[in-house]
C-alpha cells in the first residue's frame, strides 16, 4: 500500500473538495470543461493511476458523478452501487483506493428519488436474496436515525448518504484511523435530480459525529 498523505493531507483535501465545489457549479452553469477527456489523457493512464478523490455514489444513471463535477479520466476513484450502499465490497474497494492509491477524500453522496432507499421502507416480497440485503443495508442505517424518520422518503433521501459515511467508518480500521489521524477528509453530499445541485451535508469524524462542512462559508 503506498505511504499515508503528509501532515498537510487534511488542507489539501480540502482544497482537492473546493475544487469539486467549483467543478460542479461550471456544470450547474453550462461552463463545463471537460477536462482530461482526450485519448492523449488515456495513453497518460496506461501505466497507472492517481485519482485526487473518491467518490462513493449510487449506480442511478441520472447520478453521472464526473460529469457533475467536470471530471476526467484518472480524476475521480468512483465506487457506485444501488443507494450507496456499505457493503463489504464497497469498504474494501475505498480502502483500496485510500490505502493503495494514497487517496486523501473521500465524498459519499446520495440522492434525491433514490430506488434503493425508495425499496428500504417498501415490501420486500419481490426482491432477490442480494437486493433484500442490499436494501435491508440501508435501512438498518436509517433506523439509527434520531428523531426516527418514521417513513418520511424526503428525509431518508437526505440522511442516507450521513449514514453510509457513519457505516464506512464502523467497518473500516482503515479509515478510522487516517481521520483520526488527520490524513483523511469524509465528506456527505446530496444530489437533488429537479434542481442539478450538490449540498454538502458535512464533515464525518472518526467517532462517527457530524461536523459542518468547510464548504460552508
Amino acid at each position: 500500500m503506498a505511504d499515508p498523505i503528509s501532515s498537510s493531507g487534511l488542507v489539501q483535501a480540502e482544497r482537492l473538495l473546493r475544487e469539486l465545489r467549483s467543478g460542479h457549479e461550471r456544470f450547474l452553469s453550462g461552463c463545463s470543461a471537460h477536462p482530461h477527456a482526450s485519448y492523449e489523457r488515456l495513453e497518460q493512464l496506461v501505466s497507472g493511476q492517481h485519482p485526487t478523490a473518491a467518490i462513493l455514489s449510487c449506480a442511478d444513471s441520472r447520478v453521472p458523478v464526473e460529469l457533475l463535477f467536470d471530471a476526467g479520466f484518472g480524476d475521480l476513484y468512483v465506487v457506485r452501487n444501488a443507494g450507496n450502499a456499505c457493503t463489504n465490497a464497497t469498504i474494501g474497494s475505498l480502502e483500496y483506493g485510500i490505502g493503495g492509491l494514497g487517496i486523501s477524500l473521500l465524498v459519499v453522496m446520495g440522492h434525491e428519488g433514490c430506488g434503493a432507499v425508495t425499496a428500504a421502507y417498501a415490501s420486500h416480497g419481490e426482491l432477490t436474496p442480494q437486493l433484500h440485503d442490499l436494501v435491508h443495508t440501508i435501512r438498518s442505517g436509517l433506523d439509527e436515525v434520531d428523531p426516527p424518520l418514521q417513513g418520511d422518503l424526503r428525509k431518508a433521501f437526505r440522511h442516507n448518504p450521513v449514514q453510509a459515511a457513519r457505516h464506512l467508518v464502523q467497518g473500516s480500521a482503515l479509515l478510522r484511523e487516517r481521520l483520526e489521524a488527520g490524513e483523511l477528509l469524509l465528506e456527505a453530499a446530496y444530489y437533488t435530480l429537479h434542481r442539478g445541485e450538490i449540498e454538502w451535508l458535512g464533515q464525518i469524524d472518526a467517532d462517527g459525529s457530524l461536523q459542518p462542512s468547510c464548504l460552508v462559508d
